[in-house]
This record gives C-alpha cells, sequence and structure tokens, in this order.
C-alpha cells in the first residue's frame, strides 16, 4: 500500500471519527433541550446541563452552535427566574388548616397572596421545588405543617367532550385525565383521531397519541406544555367545522378555569 493510499484511508478514517463524534454531540444535545424542556425538571439536573453547554461552547461565548447558547441562555434564565409566571395557579392542601386548602394564583410579582401566610414569593422557585418550597414558607408560621403542593398548567379541551373548556391539571396528572376533567368523550366522539396542538400546529396524534394514553405517560413526560388544546372530532364532521364550531362555544361562555379535584385525592 502506497504512502498516498496509506494517507487517505487515514484521512477517511479521521473524517468517520469526526463524523461519529459530531453525531453524538448532536444527539446530547437534543436529549439535553428535551430534558431542559420539561416542567418537572430538578435544579440540579439543569446545572448539569448547563455545564456541558458551557464546556462545548468554550470560553469564547461567540463561538459554538447557536443551538448550545439559546439553550444555555434559556437554562440560566429559568434558574434565575424560577417557572412560575403571573396568572399561574397553584393547588395547595394542607392538614388541619382549611384556609390554606384552594388554588391560588400567582400574582404579577411571582407571588402568592395567602391567608394566615402573607405574601410568598416565588422567584426562582422551579415546579420541582414548589413541595419544599412551601413546606419552608409555612413551617414558618405553622408548627410542622403537613404540606402537599402542586404547580398546575392550563390547557384547553375543545370538540366531542361532555364539557368542552379550560382546566388545570398538575403536570404529573397523565394526559388521559385531560379527557376525563372534560367529562369524557360525546357519544359522536372520534377518540381515536384525537390531537394535541400549540399556537395552531399539531404536535401529537395518532398512534403517538394512543401510545401516550395507553402507557400512562404524564402531561410532562408527553411534552404538554400550558395553553396546548386537545381537540376531539366527531363522526363524520370535518375537522375544521368542528374546531369552529367548538371554539365558538368556548367564546360564547365565561371564561372559567376548572381544577380536576380527583388528581389531588390520588
Amino acid at each position: 500500500m502506497t504512502r498516498s493510499t496509506l494517507a487517505a484511508v487515514g484521512a477517511a478514517l479521521a473524517l468517520l471519527s469526526f463524523s461519529s463524534v459530531a453525531a453524538q454531540q448532536q444527539n446530547m444535545q437534543k436529549s439535553d433541550s428535551a430534558t431542559a424542556a420539561r416542567l418537572t425538571v430538578t435544579r440540579d439536573t439543569l446545572q448539569a446541563i448547563l455545564q456541558r453547554v458551557d464546556s462545548a461552547i468554550g470560553p469564547d461565548s461567540t463561538k459554538g452552535d447557536d443551538r448550545a447558547r439559546a439553550l444555555g441562555r434559556q437554562i440560566r434564565g429559568r434558574l434565575s427566574r424560577g417557572d412560575f409566571q403571573p396568572g399561574d395557579r397553584i393547588r395547595l392542601q394542607v392538614d388541619s388548616e382549611a384556609q390554606l386548602t384552594d388554588t391560588f394564583p400567582v400574582g404579577p410579582s411571582q407571588e402568592l397572596v395567602l391567608p394566615i401566610v402573607g405574601v410568598v414569593s416565588l422567584h426562582g422557585i422551579l415546579r420541582s421545588e414548589l413541595q419544599g418550597d412551601m413546606t419552608r414558607e409555612l413551617g414558618r408560621f405553622l408548627r410542622d405543617p403537613v404540606v402537599q403542593a402542586w404547580p398546575l398548567i392550563r390547557v384547553s379541551v375543545v370538540g366531542e367532550v361532555n364539557k368542552p373548556g379550560y382546566y388545570l391539571l398538575p403536570p404529573t396528572s397523565v394526559v388521559s385525565d385531560v379527557l376525563t376533567a372534560a367529562g369524557g368523550p360525546s357519544q359522536s366522539a372520534l377518540v381515536e383521531k384525537m390531537w394535541v396542538e400549540r399556537n395552531g400546529n399539531r404536535i401529537l396524534e395518532g398512534q403517538d397519541l394512543e401510545q401516550t394514553i395507553a402507557a400512562g405517560r404524564t402531561l410532562d413526560d408527553a411534552d404538554i406544555r400550558p395553553g396546548d388544546k386537545f381537540v376531539v372530532p366527531a363522526q363524520g364532521i370535518s375537522n375544521t367545522f368542528e374546531i369552529v364550531r367548538t371554539v365558538s362555544i368556548l367564546l360564547s361562555i365565561p371564561l372559567t378555569i376548572y381544577a380536576l379535584t380527583q388528581i389531588f385525592k390520588k
């Protein structure tokens, strides 16, 4: 084998090795991005992902993958500001304290205003930290409180369900709980054609959605986000007509947000 042939083989092997490393890095980045987007991700996990992102970018923040830099900014913002936005809702259950067992809105400064306790700041708090944070905060006013806290996300259900509307559920509830909250499918519902959309784009449908429900995956596992819409079409009716009809129903009634109380008893 000549030197030129050996050089060519070496270059080809080096190129294959580089391509393999690049593919592994891309797969790792996709996995990290999906994990960082989860509603119930922990602070330790986010910090570990951020460390990998920073290592990949290097000391010069102007270099590296744009997506990696965007992911780094996203994680830093989440770690700094926390997860809770004005208008979000939180379900509390405090044993022996009926006034504190209710659903409370998050105020304009990322705060809760609670009976007995007063103002509790949620700035910098992740959803995964809510239980511990609320236990500590209430422990300042109550002796050894037994606290359960659920961050809620709002989704809408339109189409052939018995109670179309807007619903608040914990991200740890299973996907099928959304239909339960909406009173279940109507007799004319074509459940197997149901889909989930976000900003007008379908994000989950068909066999993927069926498998998600059958496997008992949670809203967080299924990447359901606040504001997502579940659409249940009717048999023999076009999807476009069904969406228009059900949206008009929603607009004709007061905006009511329901909490599925059965979930909090599990």
